[in-house]
């Protein structure tokens, strides 16, 4: 692996010496001077090469964002160009483990802080051979994906079926409801934003499964109001985001807007079931549905997974399991405090006026531009429930939030009543998964038991100094918590995870890695005296 690095855009004639003088993989590491993309100059005689990556930047450089790493991964075949903005520029080290290779004057690196020894990645990795991935998700097919394109075999066993669950929505909008501070959920969702919608333009360029004129929330109270206008100043992100009127609102939906909005112009709608089988579709990739966990052991050597249909074998382990993760055998993921939240969306025939909707509106709730005749809308979000099946209850909360939202569309697509045409099919139910601070739980797993035990002194002072090294469990990872933002989260998050198991650069910085590490929630139970292990809810799981 070459790492090169500039300290702003080079002529892209420069870069394509680089690549033809370099073997691959090949990252190209470009450092933004300031919050803004500066071009990459073309020659006056570009030549094929120059043509080919100068055309892939300008279709990938859409999302670029500057509250973290923009990954432009294979922009030519085993190029992968990494735009860093000032702040990331000055720690390279956190994203490449390897040497860069400057070629201008260097940028100033600052230097690297200590991390607790429970964020601290695990001291020695093994060589990957196969991952076992538990879930066929949006996030268990995007970790699957990760790593196959790395040529890592991969085996996938899904409870069910691919997309059943969370994944499962029939139209979700993919864009970033952020604040307009710095914070870790912010820097999260657009460096995934971005990802997840060059994603979407790689894997199904030219698919009807998704698409749109952008996302429009809507300022549906003053809070949501002052939020967007805030937003709307940022002006080094107006190609991402920008504040409309209700006129131009509606000019842009195709229909009547009442109120001003925050208009995401490359937000889509997409139906998240084509994306996950999309992800899947690898020849290192081996599914097997109908195949539930029924225990994974670490044998010394590698993991073994039994399953109603025997054993699975691999290096790694990777648990996307969403809703189903307190349920898992294994203490060390069921024993996390996982918070489940009951979602269900419904549909509704397109009319003559609501097929004008030309792109999504979000507020409170969102409703899609039609797609094969039918407008989906929603979602409820009910915590504490455990239950998935559709309900009445929540499509009269449905039809009552679209009225809210758009109140001439739900006049027009709900003049049945609360009446159920034979040939509309019901929407969507499920549980979603989520972590006690809303943000996703991604990344190694630590043996709990023996952390209690390692860092109990925290329990008497949260600030007691200590340096036990963590006790890991052996080459097993997690990606979960997604909520309801897995299509911009969980394949960043992957990326992150395939990173650390090959050893790769990682787009996530350091400070996003521990905002989204497993073991956040288990110290902080320590230092509140809470013993995670006697959750009565994982009484059925192995405690190893």
């Amino acid at each position: 692996m070459n790492i090169l690095a500039w300290n702003a855009p080079p002529p892209t004639a420069e870069l394509t010496r680089a690549i033809a003088a370099h073997e691959k993989p090949l990252y190209l590491a470009v450092c933004l001077p300031d919050l803004s993309l500066s071009e990459f100059r073309p020659s006056e005689s570009p030549s094929a090469l120059e043509q080919a990556l100068q055309q892939a930047i300008n279709a990938q450089s859409g999302c670029i964002q500057f509250n973290g790493v923009n990954a432009l991964n294979d922009i030519l075949p085993d190029v992968h160009l990494w735009l860093l903005p000032p702040a990331n520029a000055s720690r390279l080290h956190e994203h490449f483990p390897q040497p860069v290779c400057w070629q201008t004057e260097p940028v100033a690196q600052n230097k690297a802080e200590p991390q607790k020894p429970w964020f601290t990645p695990p001291a020695s990795r093994t060589a990957p051979e196969r991952a076992l991935i538990i879930g066929a998700g949006i996030a268990g097919a995007a970790t699957a994906r990760a790593l196959a394109e790395h040529g890592l075999p991969v085996t996938v066993l899904e409870a069910a079926a691919p997309a059943l669950a969370a994944s499962g929505n029939r139209q979700g909008l993919l864009y970033a409801k952020i604040s307009a501070h710095p914070t870790e959920q912010t820097e999260l969702l657009l460096c995934g934003y971005g990802h997840s919608r060059r994603l979407l333009q790689r894997l199904l360029p030219e698919a009807a499964c998704w698409g749109g004129d952008g996302v429009l929330h809507l300022d549906h109270n003053a809070t949501e109001a002052k939020r967007n206008q805030a937003l709307g100043r940022q002006r080094h992100h107006a190609h991402l985001y920008r504040t409309v009127s209700a006129a131009e609102a509606g000019q842009i939906a195709g229909i009547t807007i009442s109120q001003s909005a925050l208009y995401w112009p490359q937000g889509v709608w997409l139906n998240p079931p084509a994306l996950v089988h999309a992800l899947l579709d690898h020849p290192l990739i081996t599914l097997h549905t109908h195949t539930p966990l029924l225990s994974a052991t670490h044998n010394g050597h590698g993991w073994q997974a039994r399953t109603p249909a025997g054993l699975f074998h691999g290096s790694h382990i990777v648990y996307c399991t969403g809703a189903h993760s307190p349920q898992m055998a294994d203490c060390n993921v069921a024993a996390l405090p996982w918070r489940l939240i009951r979602g269900q969306t419904s549909l509704a025939a397109a009319s003559p006026q609501s097929a004008k909707l030309r792109c999504a509106l979000s507020a409170a709730s969102y409703i899609s531009p039609a797609w094969q005749g039918l407008h989906c809308y929603g979602a409820t979000f009910l915590p504490q429930q455990r239950t998935s099946d559709w309900q009445m209850a929540d499509e009269i909360a449905n039809r009552a939030e679209l009225a809210k939202l758009h109140p001439h569309l739900a006049a027009d697509l709900l003049s049945d009543g609360l009446s159920l045409a034979d040939n509309i099919p019901k929407g969507h139910a499920a549980l979603r998964c989520d972590s006690p601070d809303h943000l996703p739980i991604a990344g190694p797993l630590g043996h709990i038991a023996a952390m209690q035990q390692a860092y109990e002194r925290l329990a008497l002072d949260k600030n007691y100094r200590l340096n036990t090294p963590c006790p890991y469990l052996p080459d097993a990872y997690i990606n979960s918590a997604h909520g309801s933002r897995g299509l911009a989260t969980a394949p960043i998050c992957a990326q992150s995870i395939a990173a650390a198991i090959l050893g790769l650069p990682d787009p996530l910085s350091q400070r996003i890695r521990t905002a989204l590490h497993p073991n956040r929630t288990i110290v902080r139970a320590i230092v509140q005296q809470q013993n995670l292990l006697e959750n009565p809810n994982i009484v059925k799981c192995t405690k190893k």
